[in-house]
């Protein structure tokens, strides 16, 4: 062991987040793990957030404040990047909270299996846990392996998350790394290049890090123009995968892409946005030779099938659903 010696920077954009911020800031102050850059990135808050922030940073030396215009998640995560000193890097949601001992957990992991990225289970999901893991379970996989993992549809798993906050990344591993600037639902195409990269990724299964649910974050946020930044930001992971020739992999992705197509297809049309449906109808119909071909789980291609034979039909299936 390197007996901690080495400088994890903790990047945590904050963006209206006033009830939360100084939650936070006391969470990752009070680490286990001593050797800290805390990094707060005021977005153009609105609220006494940054007030809160540059308190904090008057009473610990190892926090350092920037204030930006409003730009997004993505590009405060970013600006974070360019000013991080430290061999290893960390992401905390303005909104959210580690457990004390995170950050000195995840490092030993990195130092005893000699990972480039370490990952912790959390508490605030949306849904259940989709599989069953013993307590405190570690699980060492080949980055891409992890990748695999987290692209196949057909593998219901807790992990790898498609988090930042819930990893400690070694710095080699992201070096060149940034977030799709602007863009929402910024991590998927991130992580793929991360998880790519990496020689050896490890998971515990124990609870580190409380992320809270809030109704007006990003996740929970009404299905807007907005919302189909996912959709780019899927094109993109493709697009990385496709320069890399690693075409297992990007038929997996593509699968996911097509599922994300058809599920924003139905949101669009329940929230009277005709256009916006009309232009993903097109472009599923365009493509349905491939997504036949894809690797889609064969119940999700049924289901395709009955939406090109007929969409009315199609509709009057999902309102039986619900």
């Amino acid at each position: 062991m390197k007996d901690m010696k080495e400088k994890i920077s903790v990047i945590v954009p904050v963006y209206n987040v006033e009830p939360y911020i100084a939650g936070g800031i006391e969470a990752i102050r009070s680490q286990t793990y001593p050797n800290l850059e805390i990094i707060l990135v005021d977005d153009g808050s609105t609220d006494s957030s940054g007030r809160i922030c540059d308190e904090y940073a008057g009473k610990d030396e190892r926090i350092r404040v920037f204030h930006i215009a409003n730009s997004g998640q993505s590009h405060a995560r970013n600006v974070g990047l360019e000013m991080a000193t430290g061999e290893l890097i960390g992401f905390i949601d303005g909104d959210d909270a580690p457990c004390p001992q995170m950050y000195e957990r995840l490092y030993r992991l990195l130092e005893t299996y000699d990972a480039g990225i370490a990952e912790c289970n959390f508490v605030g999901r949306n849904s259940p846990p989709p599989d069953e893991l013993e307590e405190n379970a570690v699980f060492v996989l080949g980055g891409r392996e992890a990748l695999y993992k987290q692209l196949d549809m057909k593998n219901r798993s807790r992990f790898p998350s498609t988090s930042v906050w819930s990893k400690l990344f070694r710095r080699e591993i992201i070096e060149t790394l940034r977030f799709p600037d602007g863009r929402i639902h910024e991590e998927y195409a991130y992580l793929c290049e991360a998880l790519y990269g990496c020689r050896t990724y490890v998971y515990v299964n124990e609870i580190l890090y409380k992320r809270t649910i809030r109704s007006d974050s990003t996740t929970k946020e009404k299905f807007s123009l907005r919302t189909l930044d996912k959709l780019e930001v899927h094109r993109e992971r493709n697009r990385f995968l496709e320069k890399t020739g690693d075409w297992e992999l990007l038929e997996l992705s593509r699968a996911q892409e097509y599922n994300l197509m058809i599920h924003f297809y139905n949101l669009a049309c329940e929230n009277g946005m005709k256009e916006q449906a009309e232009l993903l109808y097109k472009e599923l119909h365009r493509d349905k030779k491939e997504i036949f071909r894809s690797r889609l789980p064969k119940k999700k291609k049924l289901i395709f099938v009955i939406f090109c034979m007929n969409s009315r039909i199609y509709g009057r299936m999902r309102k039986l659903k619900k």
